[in-house]
């Protein structure tokens, strides 16, 4: 059932073709580098595919529109949270997704949605999904911008730690980068 929500939202969005399963990948690779338990990891990893779920609701004229959003599109798109909660919710198997589904824009200094939590008021595992979902959306090409590097990403990560990311996470985050790109050149 998970990997069939995920493929649903990546037929909903094309520019999030394998984002979600980018995200799940590298959030549990951040779970056990944060040392989590493996039941953690493997809701890092379903959560990770399915964080987006609420963007099938989105009326795709803001989901893929090319330019930025104006005020009211904007407080349009910040409801996929809620909305892919209300998706998930009533299956007993994903419960332990929920806080990840619906606080993974939450920010650290409290200014992130739905629900403005702030430092560990906001679910661990939604902090590590935050933290990769945005990597992953930084260095792909998007309706309203181009990519950025991997470098230039890695900067704008460590730049929002402790304002919208958790540090530690950014932290993991940076060390475990580093370490798979030295396996690739390997």
């Amino acid at each position: 059932m998970i990997f069939a929500l995920a493929a649903a939202v990546e037929a909903k969005d094309p520019y999030t073709e394998a984002h979600t399963q980018r995200v799940a990948e590298s959030a549990r690779r951040i779970g056990a580098g944060l040392g989590l338990s493996a039941s953690d990891q493997d809701a890092l990893y379903r959560g990770g595919l399915i964080h987006d779920i609420g963007k099938i609701g989105i009326p795709d004229a803001i989901l893929l529109k090319p330019g930025p959003l104006d005020a009211r599109e904007l407080a349009t798109m910040r409801l996929h949270p809620t909305i892919g909660e209300n998706i998930v919710a009533p299956l007993r198997s994903a419960a332990a997704l929920l806080p990840i589904i619906r606080h993974h824009h939450e920010h650290y200094d409290g200014n992130g949605y739905p629900d403005r939590l702030a430092g560990t008021g906001i679910p661990r595992l939604a902090r590590i999904i935050a933290v990769c979902d945005a990597f992953d959306a930084l260095v792909n090409d998007r309706p309203y911008r181009a990519r950025k590097t991997a470098e230039e990403a890695l900067a704008t990560l460590r730049a929002g730690a402790r304002r919208q990311w958790d540090p530690e996470v950014i932290d993991v985050f940076v060390s475990d980068f580093g370490a798979v790109s030295r396996m690739g050149a390997a």
